[in-house]
């Protein structure tokens, strides 16, 4: 009996273990998202910055964090981030800033989604 409950235990500690360490990557993974879009963003809107280092970094990220995030989240909401985050570089092609700016605010707007889908709260657990 002792050794079931031992068990129970520890593998109860494992998956809270893992959920919190799910949790905190996903929260670093949107925060380096985030910081790269919003960077992008500035990019195109001052014109200061290399609009095609800034997508180049953004779309790194992505591809680095893509499978974690298939992993992870509904399809839905990674489809939507995708969408916006993939539409980059053709509008740096096209030099149309006023696009790109609106998929940089698109993108924004779906890892802060994200974010809020995943945070544990009791509203998104019951």
């Amino acid at each position: 009996m002792k050794l079931r409950l031992a068990i129970a235990i520890t593998l109860i500690a494992l998956s809270l273990g893992g959920a919190l360490f799910c949790l905190a990557h996903l929260n670093r993974v949107t925060d380096e998202l985030a910081e790269a879009i919003g960077t992008a963003m500035a990019a195109a809107t001052v014109e200061a910055f290399d609009w095609e280092a800034a997508t180049d970094e953004v779309m790194r990220l992505m591809e680095r964090h893509e499978s974690f995030l298939h992993i992870l989240l509904p399809h839905v909401n990674l489809n939507e981030l995708e969408w916006a985050v993939g539409a980059l570089p053709e509008y740096l092609k096209q030099r149309d800033k006023a696009l790109y700016i609106e998929q940089c605010v698109r993108g924004l707007q779906c890892v802060n989604t994200i974010r809020e889908m995943e945070r544990p709260s009791l509203g998104n657990i019951f």
